[in-house]
């Protein structure tokens, strides 16, 4: 898939109102498209047509549906949906090609019972004149509603669009029947209508089998992937970008990363260099609704979990109370691959007799202490290392 897109970004309530309108279209078209197929195809007994008309029909039976699920999925973010309401869209693709499905077996069943039966189809002109105006409606819709669905960044209007070309196609395939049947060969219409079950069953498949995957959270394309990594990694201040992760949700990505930055940053640079990031992609990718990105000071270490955690600073500080360094103007603490580094910073005027030997000590004996660095206000004495 691609993030970017030549049409303008639509607001969020022009985008709904983008849906409803091609989703009441399709309604308006697929009504006409069934009354005249199986008007006619009842009228002069072509089971091609008739086949043709239940693919329009399923189409109408599942505009319905398709219109309250759009509704629902632009309904804000709640308690209970969080993230918001967008998969209701992807249920709707869902139920669209389990409706093809449906759709798909009976006209199988009902051709090749009629393919065993002693009657055969007759030519009618009819039903070619109808086939001929049903395909260009609904091959205009599958057009008209495709593009909107581009505007819209709509996978339920894109799935619908599919839908009308599905009915289309058939009906193209009806054509070669009625056509067959016209120069003689009737057996032809009902291998048609065999053909219209075998379009409308492929579509079903592909359909459900792509709004599963969104709904099972299936992730962006390795190339698109590769472009927020290289959006990311673009930031000031960004050393590494790794272990990014990706979901669909409509027509939403949402994203998570981890993004490495300088160890001896502060806290607010650091939180900072975040912000920009979640900006840089957000601007970037309009498809992108939510970032969460991980701080690291340095490379993520193999098997984290069960290595041992240095302690925090209670643990830290009730150490250096227990050998004898108090009073200290301030401590700062570094960590790297589960080792500190202290930073005591002292008074001018205090006495920090013997508190160089007792960090050398303590560098000595304690396994997660690398470094202690004693530091006054004015000047910085000696650095205790291992």
């Amino acid at each position: 898939m691609t993030t970017t897109n030549d049409q303008p970004i639509l607001s969020r309530e022009a985008r709904k109102k983008v849906i409803d309108r091609t989703n009441w279209i399709c309604v308006v078209v697929d009504a006409i498209a069934f009354v005249i197929k199986i008007v006619v195809g009842v009228s002069v007994k072509s089971p091609a047509l008739i086949a043709d008309a239940m693919h329009s029909l399923s189409d109408l039976a599942a505009d319905v549906p398709l219109i309250i699920l759009a509704k629902v999925s632009h309904h804000d973010a709640d308690a209970e949906h969080p993230y918001g309401h967008a998969r209701f869209e992807t249920l709707g693709t869902v139920m669209l090609g389990g409706l093809l499905l449906a759709v798909a077996a009976g006209i199988a069943y009902e051709s090749i019972h009629l393919f065993f039966a002693d009657t055969r189809p007759e030519p009618s002109i009819a039903a070619l004149i109808t086939i001929l105006i049903a395909l260009a409606l609904k091959e205009g819709l599958f057009h008209y509603a495709l593009f909107q669905s581009r505007r819209a960044r709509s996978p339920l209007l894109a799935a619908n669009a599919w839908h009308a070309r599905s009915d289309s196609l058939s009906s193209l395939v009806v054509l070669v029947g009625v056509v067959a049947t016209i120069l003689g060969y009737p057996t032809v219409e009902i291998i048609a209508a065999v053909g219209v079950a075998g379009l409308i069953g492929h579509m079903g498949i592909t359909l459900t089998w792509n709004a599963l995957q969104d709904l099972v959270d299936r992730g962006v394309a390795p190339e698109q992937q590769q472009a927020f990594v290289n959006v990311l990694a673009s930031v000031p201040g960004v050393k590494d970008v790794h272990m990014l992760r990706t979901r669909m949700m409509g027509p939403s990505i949402f994203i998570d990363a981890h993004i490495q930055v300088g160890g001896y940053l502060s806290v607010s640079e650091g939180h900072q260099i975040n912000e920009w990031a979640l900006r840089s992609i957000k601007e970037k990718f309009s498809d992108v609704t939510d970032v969460t990105l991980h701080i690291d000071h340095e490379p993520d270490l193999p098997d984290t979990e069960s290595a041992p955690l240095a302690p925090l600073r209670p643990a830290i500080e009730n150490l250096l109370y227990e050998r004898d360094i108090r009073g200290y103007d301030s401590l700062n603490i570094h960590y790297h691959q589960q080792q500190t580094t202290l930073e005591l910073t002292v008074l001018p005027e205090q006495s920090v007799e013997g508190w160089q030997a007792k960090c050398d000590a303590i560098v000595r004996e304690v396994p997660w202490v690398n470094a202690i660095t004693l530091s006054t206000r004015l000047h910085t004495t000696d650095r205790s290392e291992r």
